[in-house]
Formats: C-alpha cells, structure tokens, sequence
C-alpha cells in the first residue's frame, strides 16, 4: 500500500508525463496558443463604446440647412452615412435588410421650419434589435439636434428647433432576451455540432471500428453523409426545441417567416457538421478535437457580432469575424427573427454560410479519402 506522502518516483512520471506531451505536439501547440488569442481578442478587439453607427438618410427637403444637417451627422463620430435612400419606404426596409442600423428621414420643409424658428421634426428610424446601440444612437441623434438648433439660430442648447424625434423599430421596448437570444441560438448550435460530430469520429477512430469502415468498398461520399445525416437529424431536432424556448420562455417573437428560418438553420447545420468532420480528420485524441474546437468556437463567440459590434472592431478583427460562419448565421437569425427579413433582405449570409458548408465537406471528404487510401 502506498504511502500518502511518499514521494519515491516522482522524477520518473513527470519524465513519463512530459514525454506524452511532447510526443502531442498539436495539443501542446492549443494550449499555448488559446491563451494568446484570449488575450488579443479581450485586450484588442471588444470595444463597447459605441460609435460610426452605419446609418442612410432620406431627405424631401432642398435647403441649404438640410445639406448643413447631413454635413452635421458626417462630421459626427456617431453615425456613419453610409448613402441616400429614394424613399421613406427604402429607408425603412434598408434597416430591415440590415444595411443600416439608423435611418434620417428629413421631411419638405426643414430648412424654411428652422429660418422661421419653427420646430422642424426629422424623424430618426432605429434598429432596436440592440438595445445599447439603440440607446446609443438615439442619444447622440438628440443632442446633435439640440447642438445644431445653436449653431443654426445661436439658441440656447434646451430650445429644439431642430427636433429629432426617435423610432425605434423591431424592439420598441429594447429588451436584452431579442438582441441576446437569437445570437445564442448560433453559437449553441455550431458548439453542439461541431463537438458531437467531430467526438464520435474519434472515439471511434480509438475503438479502432473506423479503420475497419475505411478498408470497407464504401464511396468516400456514402461515407461521409452517412456520418453527417444523423447528427444532422439530431442537430435540426435540437434547433426546433432551442427555438421552442425562446419563444415559449424568453418571450422572444420571431417576425419572420418560421420556414425560411428552418432552411436557412438546416444550411447553417451543414455547414456546422463539415467543421465537425473537419477537425475530426486532425484531431487525434478526444482532448484535441475539443481544443480544436474550442480555439474555432471562441472567436466565433467574440468576434461574430453575437456580442459586440463588428463595425466597432479593428480592422484586422474584422476580417476574422467575416471569416466565421457564425456570423452570417447570427444575421439570419437576428433578420428573420427580430427584424422579420426576408430571403431578398438576407440571401447574401445565406448563399456564404452554404458555401463555407460546400468546402467544408468537401474538405472533409478528400482528408477521409486520403485516410483510406
């Protein structure tokens, strides 16, 4: 029986443990490199202060001061004027499209309302599907008003000649659970599949079953959707009853149509079972699928717009999160669900969350043909 406080071999296991390690040199690699990428991604990427809020106007007025309310919003760090629309109508819909997050809609009459000293009213159109964006911008949109009411007449700051007056769209009531929720859905999704999909190719790479159905006269094609459809089957199962609950418990309406978003989601599956097989065909051992996957699934957790404001990130980031499939699956989500988008508003993320899907198999399916051969 070995004694508590014996200490008699230990040099000889830690010999032992650090020539495991080192016979790993993947595992070795993630565990130095998470670390590294947790800290740039906190440290350098997550900017919470909200500001170049992409935005559209739409203007019926042909004054000067109307040009001098633009000019105002595009000097602003705020807002971004990213264009012009022809219509209230176009305004409203950009921002169901998601090409906009405020819109300006300056009506005929503005620049001879403020001569007179008359209040003119433009109304300012907000995604709500953010509540602290949509906090944010309604707050800077009033006080360029005031601002520009003091520049235009020398009127003191509390007199609203210019007056904006807020709308906010999809959320009215800004709450968390509509902005949150949907995002949430993505990244459960994509954690489940990816890690269930990519563990049970391992584990029975382990058991040793897997060679066997390698050596089998199997097409690399039957072999690799007969992997994928029933987590698939799994997958959309699980996304019926997350959908469930956030209906049911959060509260959370969906706008849109329930059947493009199950399509739309059955897309994203594809593409989050390919990721699975994908790292199923480097990984070799169970902890090195789940580090894989865990080094895949923080930046898609961070950087995917599910939390922070993509536009808020630096430049490098960005082109991270655009490189993420759980991006284009959160626009889905957040369009059908909170803004009630379309398949014209949204076929961009569609076709690029089918198209990561596409490599992704067909990645995964010439790594197993490699494996067999």
């Amino acid at each position: 029986m070995r004694a508590l406080f014996d200490l008699h071999g230990l040099g000889a296991i830690i010999y032992k443990e650090v020539r495991h390690i080192l016979r790993e040199p993947m595992t070795l690699a993630l565990i130095i490199a998470l670390p590294l990428m947790q800290l740039l991604i906190y440290g350098y990427a997550i900017n919470v202060h909200v500001e170049h809020v992409r935005s559209l106007y739409h203007s019926e007025d042909s004054g000067r001061l109307s040009d001098d309310f633009v000019a105002a919003l595009q000097a602003s760090s705020a807002f971004d004027i990213v264009g012009r629309t022809t219509s209230r109508a176009a305004l409203q819909q950009a921002i169901v499209a998601g090409k906009a997050r405020v819109g300006f809609d300056i009506p005929q009459g503005f620049s001879a309302d403020v001569l007179r000293g008359k209040p003119a009213s433009v109304q300012v159109l907000i995604d709500g599907s953010d509540a602290s964006v949509a906090q944010a911008a309604n707050a800077a949109a009033v006080q360029i008003g005031a601002a520009l009411s003091q520049r235009f007449l020398g009127m003191p700051q509390r007199a609203s000649v210019v007056d904006m007056r807020p709308k906010i769209l999809f959320n009215p009531a800004l709450r968390t659970p509509n902005f949150l929720v949907p995002g949430l859905i993505g990244l459960i999704m994509l954690n489940m599949t990816m890690l269930l999909t990519s563990l049970s190719v391992i584990v029975e790479r382990e058991r040793g079953s897997l060679d066997q159905v390698l050596v089998t006269p199997v097409g690399t094609t039957a072999l690799t959707l007969g992997k994928l459809i029933p987590y698939g089957v799994i997958g959309f199962f699980d996304l019926l009853i997350v959908l469930a609950i956030m209906r049911a418990i959060f509260l959370v309406p969906i706008a849109g149509n329930v059947a493009l978003l199950l399509i739309l989601g059955a897309g994203f599956l594809m593409t989050a079972l390919g990721l699975g097989l994908l790292v199923s065909t480097f990984a070799r051992s169970q902890l090195q699928a789940a580090l894989i996957t865990f080094f895949f699934l923080l930046p898609s957790f961070l950087l995917s717009g599910m939390l922070f404001e993509i536009e808020l990130m630096p430049a490098p980031m960005r082109v991270v999160s655009y490189a993420l499939p759980l991006t284009y699956f959160v626009q889905i989500l957040r369009g059908v669900i909170v803004r009630g988008a379309g398949l014209a508003d949204l076929w961009i993320p569609a076709v690029v969350t089918v198209l990561f899907g596409v490599v992704a198999l067909g990645w995964a399916s010439i790594r197993f043909a490699r494996m067999a051969n």
